[in-house]
């Protein structure tokens, strides 16, 4: 099978959308009966030209719209049927709606202007996508329709977000492909993968934030809820920030906070070894692959009751989720969460389970079983 693999890369290949596109290329080149041709679209000065022409003041920071433009998109849409004239192959897969091409076509993601349109009609906007305005919304909305339409399919990275293709989007469900995402901060199991509480009472409790849209992701509710815990309830509890370029908050930070910057997903790996708790109260989160990193580490989470994260935290069993931003409701989920010396267990029990799940590897023979009409449609 000959797969066109087509990405729109930015300057470091490798780090484009958070190491999705790459690991995934690389597990389907892993495929024995699998041929990958390379159709991305390089990074080019060009690019750099279009986002200082593309720039725009919003919520107090300078912000650019260039990957949202028509130009780019035709740009993109030339570079790929340029690709195919050059190499036939037999499917393509689009990490994201790229271009509407004539060769059969399946499309990756875990979001769509359906969902992003919601929000900003209900008047909350949607945290993470300040730079983007509602007009725009609609007319990539319209864009998107044409493609899904034209697709052979659509690989879902998640449950919910196929049931939004269906509801909001009028996607097909026979065109649906559930395939999920993979771990990318992740390594060896150690035997003793006990940490913080579970190793001795008397160590500190350590929480563990990671991401680098702070706001979007709560880091900002982590922070008051754990300020509520030192106060009335843990007083040695710490808090670990990994994922912004730079402290996010105007004031310095508070003790019992270690801030650690950006990580490479190594270092982020060791760092699911060394805490206890992985809090991540997410108001915008498609997936969240953090989630699914930390469960492959043994340690229990705690997210939100929206998006896909209910497909992958179990209150009760490996976490806990919350309903709103008061920083006291997850104050005291954590406490649950820690005081129940089941739920630590559950998660190191099923942590070989998570890694075998939500694998790159996996991933792509779900996609390959999909192109090869073998596999299961949503």
């Amino acid at each position: 099978m000959r797969i066109g693999f087509a990405c729109a890369w930015e300057k470091v290949p490798e780090q484009t959308w958070s190491n999705i596109p790459w690991r995934l290329r690389r597990a389907l080149q892993r495929r024995e009966d699998v041929t990958v041709i390379d159709l991305g679209v390089q990074y080019s000065a060009l690019q750099t030209l279009l986002k200082y022409t593309h720039v725009v003041y919003r919520q107090g920071r300078w912000r650019t719209t260039y990957y949202w433009s028509p130009y780019y998109d035709r740009m993109v849409q030339k570079k790929l049927r340029a690709s195919l004239l050059k190499t036939p192959v037999d499917a393509v897969i689009q990490v994201g709606d790229l271009a509407h091409l004539d060769e059969p076509y399946y499309i990756y993601q875990d979001l769509s202007f359906d969902v992003l349109a919601r929000f900003y009609e209900r008047g909350r906007g949607v945290p993470g996508f300040e730079e983007i305005d509602l007009e725009t919304i609609k007319r990539r909305r319209d864009r998107q329709h044409k493609i899904y339409e034209s697709a052979t399919g659509v690989f879902a990275m998640s449950k919910w977000f196929a049931n939004t293709l269906v509801e909001w989007s009028g996607v097909s469900p026979d065109k649906i492909t559930v395939v999920y995402a993979g771990l990318n901060s992740v390594g060896a199991i150690k035997e003793n993968a006990v940490s913080g509480v579970a190793a001795t009472k008397n160590a500190p409790v350590k929480l563990l934030f990671v991401g680098h849209d702070f706001f979007r992701k709560g880091g900002d509710i982590v922070l008051k809820a754990m300020a509520l815990l030192r106060r009335d309830r843990l007083p040695n509890v710490q808090l670990t920030i990994a994922g912004p370029d730079r402290w996010p908050l105007p004031t310095g930070i508070p003790e019992g906070v270690v801030f650690l910057g950006k990580r490479t997903p190594p270092e982020i790996g060791q760092l699911f070894y060394e805490h206890d708790l992985f809090v991540m109260p997410s108001r915008f989160e498609a997936f969240g692959i953090g989630f699914i990193e930390a469960l492959a580490h043994g340690i229990p989470v705690i997210g939100r009751s929206a998006f896909a994260m209910p497909e992958v935290i179990q209150p009760g069993k490996n976490g806990a989720l919350v309903r709103t931003d008061d920083p006291e409701e997850l104050a005291s989920a954590i406490m649950v969460v820690l005081n129940n010396p089941t739920i630590r267990r559950y998660t190191l029990q099923t942590m070989q389970d998570v890694r075998a799940q939500y694998s790159w590897d996996t991933v792509a023979e779900r996609m390959k079983a999909r192109m090869a009409n073998r596999g299961e449609i949503f």
